[in-house]
């Protein structure tokens, strides 16, 4: 059975008593046990909290995947965190995302323990996290499955 709720940012959103995207993403992550798969668009040094998760995450022995759109086109300091993260621990691996020429991966998605995933608009951003409208549904259940498994797709192909 799939469960789905409604997650949210932007006041009028969370008044109708919408969960709020950041504090759900904080939650997941702390509460992984075996794996954290991610699928990121854009992240800025705004969101290096969430990162701070996910390296306390790995340090507990959760294995963690994160495949970026292009690494390269993040700003200096997102990509020495990167690198920083990859390179102190060994659950970690950070991908840098191959598609088809010219394809772009624009999913924002997190899924943790294979049973709950987060997938929305936002990105790992201030704007994207906070200040933006943004929507998102948080699955658990058979859902969740389906989408590690895509994620296990993309982070095998930008292998």
């Amino acid at each position: 059975m799939t469960r789905v709720e409604v997650l949210g940012t932007g006041p009028e959103i969370l008044s109708r008593g919408i969960r709020a995207i950041g504090p759900v993403t904080e939650e997941m992550i702390r509460d992984a046990k075996t794996e954290v798969q991610m699928l990121v668009y854009v992240l800025t040094s705004q969101a290096f909290h969430i990162l701070d998760l996910v390296s306390e995450a790995a340090e507990r022995g959760v294995r963690v995947t994160i495949v970026v759109n292009a690494r390269v086109r993040e700003n200096v300091a997102v990509r020495n965190r990167l690198r920083s993260l990859c390179e102190s621990n060994r659950q970690v691996r950070i991908l840098n995302f191959r598609g088809r020429e010219g394809s772009q991966l624009h999913a924002k998605i997190i899924v943790v323990d294979r049973k709950r995933a987060l997938v929305g608009s936002a990105n790992l951003s201030w704007g994207g996290i906070y200040g933006n409208y943004e929507i998102a549904l948080l699955v658990e259940g058979e859902a969740a499955w389906s989408l590690a498994q895509v994620v296990d797709a993309l982070a095998l192909a930008s292998s």
